[in-house]
């Protein structure tokens, strides 16, 4: 299987279309993160250009991660927009409800559970996000982050606060891309997050070769007042600066939604096209 034209044989293609949701593309092998593709749910509206799903979904999707069922990581109506053969790989307890709504096949997953996807390997690894709402109250509350690992390691994190097991991971795993939470939905920080200052704290014990931040600068309550603010653009920036400081070894990409990078195994400037998966993409390369 060869996806378009370039395939991903020169590096792991890393589209950030916006909050946590990201696609990953290495090798052969094309994974979804935290789907979230409608422009306005519950309270909250997309800030962002839509991605064009058709041209998201004109090669095949390979799988979904899910790293837990928070409505701003979790979203029905998201998934459904995803074709029925492409498996679900979810926090265990979760299966239960999405069988209820979805036709996917859902893998669920603990901690040190390792799935194969392809020429790719995702083991699930843990989160510290305890707080928030579920509805309903019922939903499965484990939170996972995944590596995801083929020829190169990428780290995806949903939501997580700051913990010790960080540390852990970033002896056990060579990670050449960390897909890190900055922010979170609004302009104020509640519960287990990581503030910019925080996430670039996490580098120093993850030690990966390149970090993006994510969790940032896509979606705002409703009312027009929202639009202007701070934590709309602040966030993935105070992180690079603080990175810069604490973690100086680790290269910062700051990707708004629709953007794009290459991270090659071995630094190469030689630039590469990237297919468009939003109106506004420009790859970032290295």
């Amino acid at each position: 299987m060869h996806h378009r034209g370039i395939g991903y044989h020169d590096g792991t293609h890393i589209t950030f279309i916006g909050h946590a949701t990201t696609l990953i593309e290495m090798g052969d092998v094309r994974i979804l993160t935290d789907p979230v593709l409608r422009p306005r749910f519950r309270f909250l509206k997309r800030r962002a250009a839509m991605p064009r799903t058709a041209t998201l979904f004109s090669d095949k999707i390979d799988a979904v991660v899910l790293s837990h069922m928070h409505f701003d990581h979790m979203d029905y109506p998201s998934l459904g927009m995803i074709p029925d053969s492409t498996p679900i790989i979810a926090p265990e307890g979760a299966g239960r409800y999405l069988a209820r709504k979805v036709g996917h096949e859902i893998i669920e997953m603990r901690v040190g559970d390792t799935v194969d996807v392809g020429s790719i390997r995702i083991q699930a690894t843990p989160s510290n996000h305890q707080s928030g709402f579920y509805w309903p109250m019922w939903f499965s509350k484990t939170v996972l982050s995944y590596m995801i690992m083929g020829s190169q390691t990428v780290h995806f994190v949903g939501d997580t606060a700051l913990f010790d097991g960080m540390k852990e991971l970033g002896e056990q795993f060579d990670i050449d891309v960390s897909l890190l939470p900055v922010w979170g939905c609004g302009p104020y920080l509640r519960g287990d997050h990581m503030t910019p200052s925080e996430a670039a704290e996490a580098l120093t014990m993850l030690s990966p070769r390149v970090a993006v931040p994510i969790h940032w600068g896509t979606l705002h309550p409703m009312g027009p007042w929202w639009k202007r603010m701070a934590f709309l653009w602040h966030p993935p920036h105070a992180f690079a600066w603080e990175a810069s400081n604490s973690a100086p070894n680790t290269d910062v990409r700051v990707l708004h939604p629709g953007e794009c990078t290459v991270v090659r195994s071995e630094p190469d400037r030689t630039e590469a096209e990237v297919p468009a998966l939003m109106p506004r993409i420009k790859p970032v390369l290295a």
